[in-house]
């Protein structure tokens, strides 16, 4: 279950924003961590990118920034989410709200939150993470669509896929929801895609087997230490030295 504590009510994309995010290990970017090495190339410019932000307080860009693209899918996602919760009859869902998880490298910005109930002391929320991806080329949008399952997204788009799962993993969730939206398409503009943390791959002899998303999530979690490890370790490193 989600802390209400870490739930941020800062504005998306605002100076306050970026700045709660510096240093911060975020879902859009964490699939650099989960690859079958470790440190690749991609992975190390991502910490040592990070530990520079520690370091100067200032946000450093990852350098493939889509301007265009990013304007268009902030144009559409709320949207999408509106539509979202109409057709499946969610009532409460938190938009856009940076959750950050204190005494960690670790922060996410899901487009929704859905809140399904509260613990009994009120402290917790019970929710399901929703991330929409709005791309501008109807070729890009229809190859999504193509994909029915989790694994399915993830053999045509790892980076997506991967953000979801970080999403779910920071906010302590068992289901998140994948979508696909594009506004100009007259049908079949709207394609959602469930994660259940223990999704079946398969069924053997009447029961189910394998529950990929499950172990990715442990993966992911065992690289997002090592990670915070590195983090730690270079940054160190690097304040031990004098300034000159």
């Amino acid at each position: 279950m989600l802390n209400k504590a870490h739930i941020s009510k800062i504005k998306p994309m605002s100076d306050e924003w970026m700045l709660a995010r510096r240093g911060k290990l975020t879902s859009s970017e964490n699939h650099f961590l989960v690859s079958d090495k470790f440190m690749t190339t991609g992975c190390r410019s991502y910490l040592f990118r990070k530990v520079g932000e520690m370091l100067t307080n200032v946000t450093a860009s990852s350098g493939d920034l889509n301007i265009e693209a990013t304007i268009h899918g902030l144009m559409y996602e709320a949207e999408a989410v509106q539509k979202f919760a109409q057709v499946y009859g969610f009532k409460y869902i938190i938009c856009q709200q940076l959750i950050a998880i204190p005494g960690t490298k670790y922060g996410s910005t899901p487009d929704g939150i859905i809140v399904m109930n509260e613990s009994l002391d009120e402290q917790m929320y019970n929710v399901r993470t929703v991330e929409v991806k709005c791309p501008m080329t109807y070729a890009n949008f229809i190859i999504l669509t193509t994909c029915k399952t989790p694994q399915d997204l993830k053999a045509e788009n790892r980076e997506y896929y991967w953000q979801v799962l970080d999403q779910m993993d920071n906010c302590d969730s068992m289901h998140g929801y994948f979508i696909a939206y594009h506004p100009d398409f007259k049908a079949g503009n709207f394609h959602v895609i469930e994660f259940r943390k223990m999704q079946p791959e398969g069924v053997e002899q009447g029961k189910p087997v394998k529950f990929p998303i499950s172990k990715d999530l442990a993966f992911l979690k065992g690289r997002k230490k090592m990670a915070s490890d590195k983090m730690d370790e270079v940054y160190l490193d690097l304040c031990s030295r004098q300034a000159v």
